[in-house]
């Protein structure tokens, strides 16, 4: 049986989160969060995700490179950018990783639908 589409999120606040779980809806792919940078590198490549949403602040810009090491295994999977802060330098950062999407905190849930379309039509068309 094959498994079920899923967004994998990692690093992402709470209040995030349950902004894109509202978005999604319960006919939407499940949204399946992880614990570490490693699980959430190691599924984003073998679990084959619809896309993956990456929180970033201050004190975990690092974790933007995992999106180099998914891109060299998957090269088209979208990857979705949560930053907490409103900085320059963190979204061009972010955009020089070739993602898909960059969202600043808090995030409204009509942003996360409007996402969640160009998603729609950039896996199907």
């Amino acid at each position: 049986m094959p498994r079920p589409a899923e967004l994998l999120a990692f690093g992402c606040r709470e209040d995030d989160l349950q902004r894109l779980s509202d978005a999604i809806g319960p006919r939407g792919p499940r949204l399946r969060t992880v614990g570490s940078v490693g699980e959430f590198t190691r599924d984003a490549v073998s679990r084959a995700p619809l896309a993956v949403i990456l929180g970033l602040g201050a004190d975990n810009v690092d974790h933007l490179g995992v999106v180099s090491v998914i891109h060299a295994v998957r090269t088209k999977l979208p990857v979705i950018v949560i930053a907490e802060d409103d900085s320059l330098g963190l979204e061009r950062k972010a955009r020089q990783a070739d993602i898909f999407y960059y969202l600043v905190h808090p995030v409204a849930e009509s942003e996360l639908r409007a996402v969640l379309k160009a998603l729609r039509r950039y896996m199907w068309g």
